[in-house]
This record gives structure tokens, sequence and C-alpha cells, in this order.
């Protein structure tokens, strides 16, 4: 049974709002009362206004949570890649992939190509995206991946470690090609892609071809493992081109004020760009 309403009593209503955990409705109760009296709204919407206020903080706190977790090394966002720059690759294909359907049906993505041509830009870029969506997103280097399984080696935890890696629901494993793995991070690497196929997503950038991924493990039969799996429910893209970051350092330095008579400009690389943009 609804009782009488009585007047309010703001440190009991504080009180009440602090004890519920409704901090954003509490941090704009004055403001809120003062738009409620210059628009009188109906009860019923001007509490689906501090509702509505509410679930926006906790959905904007929870991305914070979840991006700081991510352990991105940098933010990139995929409305700041320069697709002008890196044609090897079709906005429209990556608007696809930032629907994110692929996350939804455990598939991975490898984006395969030299340094600087914006392979981590996109990883990182999409894994925001994921984010933004509500889902779980870790990023590791494959170093820092067989470096933090390597350690749980003293106490014995690498199964838990794993466990912790696959509550993720989508897994970036950035710069495979750099390192070449002994017999225990190979296996570090084929459990991960094990365990994560059907039921994980993966995207994996790496500078090696499929068919150089030999090379990296520590038996060709298991390269051939991880392809396996890796590439049957998988999206493949190869970029090309000249590394941004490259371009932009031996770009010569542009001229400032007049030139002596009879000077000739120097020439400028064409297409040279400043800072920012793609990255890896």
């Amino acid at each position: 049974m609804i009782r009488t309403i009585a007047p309010a009593d703001r440190a009991r209503l504080e009180q009440g709002l602090k004890r519920l955990k409704l901090r954003r409705i509490r941090e704009m109760l004055d403001a809120v009362s003062e738009l409620a009296l210059q628009e009188e709204p109906s009860y019923l919407d001007f509490l689906a206004y501090l509702v509505e206020a509410e679930v926006q903080a906790r959905e904007a706190t929870q991305r914070d949570k979840r991006l700081k977790a991510a352990r991105f090394p940098m933010l990139r966002t995929l409305d700041s890649f320069d697709f002008a720059f890196q044609t090897s690759v079709s906005a429209q294909t990556i608007r696809d992939l930032a629907t994110l359907q692929f996350v939804e049906a455990h598939e991975s993505l490898v984006l395969l190509g030299p340094p600087g041509v914006g392979k981590s830009h996109l990883a990182i870029g999409l894994g925001i995206e994921a984010i933004n969506r509500g889902y779980r997103v870790l990023f590791l280097t494959v170093q820092d991946l067989v470096q933090e399984l390597y350690s749980t080696l003293a106490d014995g935890s690498t199964t838990q470690k794993l466990k912790a890696i696959l509550a993720h629901d989508l897994i970036i494993l950035d710069e495979l090609g750099y390192l070449k793995m002994d017999a225990t991070a190979s296996d570090y690497l084929f459990q991960l892609v094990a365990k994560a196929y059907e039921r994980r997503s993966l995207i994996v950038t790496s500078n090696l071809e499929f068919q150089e991924w030999g090379s990296l493990f520590d038996s060709p039969a298991t390269a051939a493992a991880v392809l396996d799996r890796l590439l049957h429910h998988a999206h493949v893209i190869t970029l090309k081109g000249e590394s941004y970051r490259m371009r932009s350092r031996l770009a010569p330095p542009k001229v400032h004020g007049t030139l002596p008579e009879g000077s000739a400009a120097p020439a400028l690389r064409a297409g040279g760009r400043g800072e920012g943009g793609t990255p890896t």
C-alpha cells in the first residue's frame, strides 16, 4: 500500500539515494529540481528522466571500466583511420566488421601486412567498438602473452591464467611474427587458440604471410594446428603499402619564409602527413 507522500527531507533523501547507490541522481538533485520547477513535467515523466540519467551514468562507468581492463597501449578509433593513405582495405569492409557480427558468431579476424600499415590501429578501433557495445575485450602483444603465461610456471597457475584471458569476448593478439617461440611458448599459443575456437573471437595481427608462420613455432605441426583452428571461421585482410610512421619521418621539413631570387623550392614528398592518423 502506498502511503501519503510527505514533504521531502533533503538529508534523508540524500541518505536514501546513497544507500540505493543512485550516485548520478544524487549529483544532479539540485539541477533537476530546478528544471522540474521550470518545465512542470508529469510525475511519470520526471521519474523516467531521473532513471534514464542514472542508467546512462552507470553505462558510462561500466564502459570506462571495460576500456581500462582492455589494456590498450593507446586509443585509436576507426573514425581516425586514414583510408585515403591506406587504400588496400576499404572503408566498407571495416564498417561491416564494426557491426561486430563476427564477435557475436565467435569468428576471428586476421590482419596481415608489414609494419606501419595500420594493423594495430584497426584492431584497437574494432576493440573499442566492441567495448562500446558492452563486450569484454583484452589486448595483448604475443610477447606479453607468452611472458605472462611463463610467469605462471612458478605456481602452476597456467590453467587459471588461460581461463581469465578466455573470459573476454574478444581477445586481440598483436605482433605475431616478431618473436620466435620455443616449445613451451608454442604450446601456450596453441592452447589459447584451441580453447577460443568457436567460443571466443580473436583478432590477430602479423607481419608474416601464413606460409611463413611455420618458422615462428617450435614445429611446423604446431603452426598447422594453430592455423587450422584460427582460419576455419576467419576474416583475413592483407594490408599493403608504405609505413605511415616512416613516411612521416622521412618527409623533408617544410620551408618557411621567402626564398632568395632564383632559388627553387625543394621537392616535397607527395602525400606527406603530420602527427596522428594511422599507426601500425
